[in-house]
């Protein structure tokens, strides 16, 4: 058992009796792909359908759980008020709604990384039909910092998208700067926020962020379908929702003024009936993150990656670390070249079967423990990678 600790061990200790894998083995570094769901979540989720099962309707109860929601996201993010706060079932939406609601002109560019996930490109490659640009900035390293960024910027440039923590690198962008800088030449700063909030802090007003989307199945170790849109108030003024619900009304309950005002707030973008059960589960989700507190997680998350990286970097210096080592750069992903796709598939699979849970991308193999991880899943995640290493060097090896 190893005897490095890092800060706030009892806090983890305690989060670690709301996950059932911590009892049953199994090390779980695979958060930036799905989360586990914490006992709190599930409970919230089951009660839900519990009542719906038995036809115990708890309108009052769910609308409760949304306004609660709704206000520690804004918290979570730094976000002026729960007014800026939209539901949305998942980060692609939230980008698209920001992207079909904009006013366009042809010519007019979007600036993104070349290696961004995919969900932080397509919403724009949809505006090609107006006659809008999408400029590929280069990540030949897998960063994005803000001078290349820079470079990339003329009058043209409406959007720069950014992931505020890349999935497959692991490199955090400095949100400040990049947002200062937008904010100096007139460009609207917005973020996929998946792969950070819940991991690391971000704040959106001290980042000049204009939007922000962000699905809680990740780090926020929310359910799927459950994600938030944040929306600055001064970009809401300059928006027209592209799909009208019904509860984007000012009073959805007014059925029949079908010409009365939209809702003032964020939630004109969210349209028609929300998935509760869902929502319910993102609540209690962020209700652990408000009991544990973000500065907590980030700091303990820092550690787990940096000592993850060191391991790594020690054990295997002929492997590429594609991770940062600046810890201003690095959040909870660590990933790690080894050689082909096949390759990386074929290591993950024989590392569940050493019930280390991780992911294969591309070439890479990606590890991504959560605050709660300790030091010795971490040594016996790298002593399992070695093993596995060995042997699939010496099956390639056999004649």
């Amino acid at each position: 058992m190893s005897r490095v600790e890092f800060p706030y061990e009892a806090e983890a200790r305690e989060c670690r009796t709301l996950f059932p894998h911590c009892r049953e083995g199994i090390v779980y570094l695979d958060h930036a792909a799905t989360s586990p769901l914490p006992t709190p979540v599930l409970e919230a989720v089951q009660r839900y359908l519990e009542w719906r099962h038995r036809g115990q309707m708890r309108y009052d109860w769910e609308l409760e759980r949304m306004a609660r929601a709704r206000a520690l996201a804004a918290e979570l993010i730094g976000a002026p008020s729960p007014e800026t706060i939209a539901f949305m079932p998942n980060t692609t939406t939230g980008l698209a709604v920001i992207a079909l609601s904009l006013p366009w002109s042809a010519g007019e560019s979007v600036v993104v990384g070349a290696q961004e996930f995919p969900a932080a490109v397509y919403p724009w490659r949809a505006l090609q039909r107006f006659g809008v640009h999408l400029r590929f900035v280069p990540m030949p390293d897998g960063a994005l910092p803000v001078e290349r960024i820079a470079e990339a910027l003329d009058e043209s440039v409406r959007v720069v998208v950014v992931s505020a923590v890349q999935f497959l690198s692991g490199y955090r962008v400095d949100l400040e700067a990049l947002g200062k800088l937008c904010q100096e030449r007139g460009i609207l700063l917005v973020v996929d926020g998946m792969q950070a909030v819940g991991a690391v802090r971000v704040d959106v007003q001290r980042g000049f962020v204009a939007a922000l989307a962000c699905g809680g199945a990740k780090w926020l170790m929310a359910p799927h379908g459950a994600g938030f849109l944040y929306v600055a108030p001064q970009l809401l003024e300059q928006l027209t929702p592209a799909l009208l619900g019904w509860l984007a009304a000012e009073d959805p309950w007014d059925f029949f003024a079908f010409q009365q005002p939209l809702a003032p707030t964020a939630r004109r973008f969210e349209g028609g009936s929300p998935d509760y059960g869902a929502i319910v589960g993102l609540c209690a989700a962020l209700e652990l993150f408000a009991v544990y507190g973000p500065d907590r997680i980030q700091e303990r998350l820092l550690a787990l990656s940096a000592f993850l990286r060191e391991r790594l970097c020690r054990e295997f210096p002929e492997l590429l670390l594609l991770t940062p080592e600046e810890a201003r750069q690095r959040a909870g992903i660590v990933t790690v070249r080894v050689g082909s796709s096949q390759m990386a598939a074929e290591i993950v699979a024989r590392l569940a079967q050493r019930r280390v849970y991780c992911s294969a991308r591309l070439e890479y193999v990606r590890f991504s423990p959560h605050w709660y991880a300790t030091a010795a899943e971490l040594e016996y995640a790298v002593a399992a990678f070695r093993e596995v290493l060995q042997e699939v060097a010496q099956r390639s090896s056999l004649p």
